[in-house]
Formats: structure tokens, C-alpha cells, sequence
């Protein structure tokens, strides 16, 4: 009998290491928002927003386009009044919602974000939510004291000594002046079990691993209890000065999503198929 050695050991080396990997699951996305709005009724319509009508300060622009005609404008006009300091003249914060299809202990989001030369706030600047309406924990993507590192807030979490708290955790630094490709993960912790997910990649690559994120209580208290789930997105523009555009912003409850050009996506991690040419005789 003869064998083609190379190709039957190369082919039974692959097939052992490919079974040692997960195989890649493809995001089943609930929406992906392009905010391609010709008007802001249109907007709110799939948007409700808590900004009143004669303020725009969250609104579809044709300035600056990721994809599409247009993105999201989010103008930044100072900070509040807080720890001493006087609210900036003509400060103004508000938010807009979405829910994604159903209620998850899972949820994964990408967008894309480009900040124009922008003044993060010496407080926290937020850009957005995940949350359940009623519910803790919310999760906020925020930047904390001037510092560009993408964090997350985990917010209405229950400390060791029973009180609501909230806990932060930095993730990577996002560059101003260019379309960044922002991922996240957010995982619900077992009720009671500190083992809650947060994972945030930045054009591709990971930025933030967490997998011991207390978040969900055993017992009921306050708004924070056993059976807490995500449900939303919020996009909330509060403190700093100047402008982000978001873009493509996608939503789904199963898996990571992914970049459509940033030179990395998620790993897959199909199993190789067999060689074409292994005779054996």
C-alpha cells in the first residue's frame, strides 16, 4: 500500500487542532441602523427621544456618512452643573431609545464612531446604554475624567454590604478624527455569582475581557434582582464639547457581530476541508 504521507499527517493535524476550537457561530442581528432620517418625526418614530422639538442636538446628518447618505449627529454642548462646577451656558443633554426584538441576558452591539475633535468632559462623557426600562444593571459606554478609554459603567449593581453601586471598568482608547469600529459583549451574571461578561473590541481587536462582572443580585433589591435581562439601547449625548457621528449601529442577541472593514472580525473558526488530493492505494 502507498500513502501520500504529508497530506494524510497535515490533514490529521488540522482536523485534531480544529476540534479543539469553538465552532464560529454567524450573529443572527436583530436591526442595523444606518440613520439614513429625512426628517426628525421620521426619527423619533423608531427613535423616541426625550429632546424636545426645538432642540436638535440628535439628529440624522448628511455632514459626514460612514455608509449611506447620512449618520447620526450627536452635538455635545458642555457639561452640567456638578462637584463645584457651574453648568456651561446653553448646556443641554438628551437621549434616544430603541428596543432590540426581545428581552436577552445576552446582547452584542457594533457601531461605528467618529469624534471631531472633541473635548471629553474632566466628569464622564456618555455615548450610550444598554438597559431594561426599570431594571438594573444598565450598562453605560462612557469615558471617565477626560480619559479616551472607552468604560464601562455597570450601573445599579448590589455591593457586599447590600447597597446599589456602580462599578467601572476601562476599556480600550478611541482615537478622534476617523471612523472607529467599536464592538461590545454584555453577558447578565447568574443570579447571586460574580461571573457577568463584559468584552469590548475596537476595530477588531479585544480591548476589554471581563468574565467575573458582578451584575445580577440573588435577592431583590432596590431595582436589581434574579431575573434582570437587556432590552434597549440608549443613546444619550451628556457632558463634553463638540461632535460624534455614529453610524451602522447593530444589535444582535446571539454573537458577536462583527467589522465590516477593519481589517479584522471576528475568528473563524471552521473546520478545515480535507485535502484534495490524498491517495491511497
Amino acid at each position: 500500500m502507498k500513502i501520500y504521507i504529508t497530506a494524510f499527517v497535515l490533514f490529521s493535524v488540522a482536523t485534531a487542532v480544529s476540534s479543539l476550537l469553538p465552532i464560529s457561530s454567524y450573529a443572527t442581528v436583530d436591526w442595523t441602523e444606518g440613520f439614513e432620517y429625512t426628517s426628525k418625526s421620521a426619527q423619533e418614530a423608531v427613535w423616541p427621544s426625550s429632546c424636545p422639538n426645538s432642540l436638535t442636538l440628535l439628529y440624522s446628518s448628511t455632514e459626514r456618512p460612514r455608509t449611506g447618505s447620512r449618520s447620526l449627529k450627536m452635538e455635545y454642548t458642555g457639561h452640567q452643573a456638578s462637584r463645584g462646577q457651574p453648568a456651561t451656558s446653553g448646556y443641554q443633554s438628551c437621549y434616544m431609545t430603541r428596543n432590540f426584538n426581545a428581552p436577552s441576558e445576552t446582547v452584542f452591539t457594533r457601531w461605528y464612531m467618529y469624534m471631531e475633535n472633541f473635548t471629553l468632559d474632566n466628569t464622564s462623557t456618555k455615548v450610550t446604554r444598554v438597559e431594561m426600562e426599570g431594571v438594573q444593571p444598565g450598562i453605560w459606554w462612557v469615558f471617565m475624567f477626560g480619559n479616551p478609554r472607552l468604560t464601562a459603567a455597570v450601573e445599579g449593581i448590589v455591593n457586599n454590604a447590600g447597597q446599589i453601586a456602580t462599578e467601572t471598568v476601562y476599556g480600550g482608547t478611541i482615537p478622534q478624527n476617523q471612523w472607529v469600529c467599536v464592538e461590545t459583549q454584555l453577558t447578565m451574571s447568574t443570579p447571586g455569582v460574580d461571573d457577568g461578561i463584559l468584552r469590548q473590541w475596537i476595530n477588531g481587536a479585544e480591548t476589554l475581557n471581563k468574565t467575573n462582572q458582578r451584575m445580577r443580585s440573588a435577592v431583590q433589591v432596590g431595582n436589581n434582582g434574579p431575573d434582570g435581562k437587556f432590552q434597549r439601547i440608549k443613546i444619550y449625548i451628556q457632558d463634553g464639547m463638540g461632535t460624534i457621528y455614529l453610524d451602522d449601529y447593530a444589535v444582535s442577541r446571539d454573537a458577536r457581530i462583527g467589522c465590516s472593514n477593519s481589517g479584522s472580525t471576528a475568528s473563524d473558526t471552521t473546520r478545515p476541508s480535507p485535502p484534495q488530493r490524498l491517495v491511497i492505494r
